[in-house]
């Protein structure tokens, strides 16, 4: 019996290890294609690593660890990132009722990084940062002494939006953040 379990865990360990360098494998060849198609002399290490960082986040979040998917996004600094795996996870699984699954250094930079363009994705963003905001921790030692900056930013990106989308069906919504920015400013 246990023997029969270990070989079942080995192959399917092995497949996704092959699924993965075949995706990896894939990546690097449409890279090096559209480097040739475009004459460029060498192909660009941005697009290869942002490939590459896709496949580990798809990894991750094929295990269910969306937590380290958002680690992993939010580390890269490519908000393209950090907006696949908002579509991909429900905002619930993130935010449940109980608990939080991302510490508060990462819910810092989900929101710092969200806040960055809010005129794409708006409806997901606002989602996002909602929840974000609202499980928020002021007092939390590690995140305390940063969070002023970077709630006054998120606030001028919310009134610059506002101001910009006046008729815009989440302008509503985006003034509730902006109410929850400003509380969590004032405490």
């Amino acid at each position: 019996m246990q023997d029969k379990i270990a070989l079942t865990i080995a192959e399917l360990v092995s497949e996704q290890v092959k699924q993965g360098l075949k995706n990896h494998v894939a990546i690097l060849e449409d890279s090096v294609l559209n480097a040739v198609r475009s004459r460029a002399v060498t192909p660009s290490p941005h697009v290869i690593d942002t490939q590459f960082q896709l496949v580990q986040i798809q990894q991750a979040l094929a295990k269910g660890q969306i937590d380290v998917a958002f680690q992993q996004a939010l580390s890269a600094s490519d908000l393209s990132l950090v907006v696949y795996v908002c579509e991909k996870v429900n905002p619930q699984e993130v935010f449940g009722l109980d608990k939080c699954i991302l510490p508060q250094h990462v819910t810092l930079s989900l929101i710092q990084q969200l806040s960055a363009d809010l005129t794409r994705n708006t409806e997901l963003k606002y989602m996002y940062l909602q929840e974000a905001l609202l499980n928020l921790s002021t007092s939390h030692p590690l995140t305390k002494d940063h969070i002023p900056a970077i709630l006054k930013e998120l606030l001028k990106q919310l009134n610059n939006f506002i101001m910009s989308n006046s008729t815009h069906k989440c302008a509503r919504n985006m003034r509730m953040l902006q109410m929850i920015t400003q509380s969590l400013l004032k405490s």
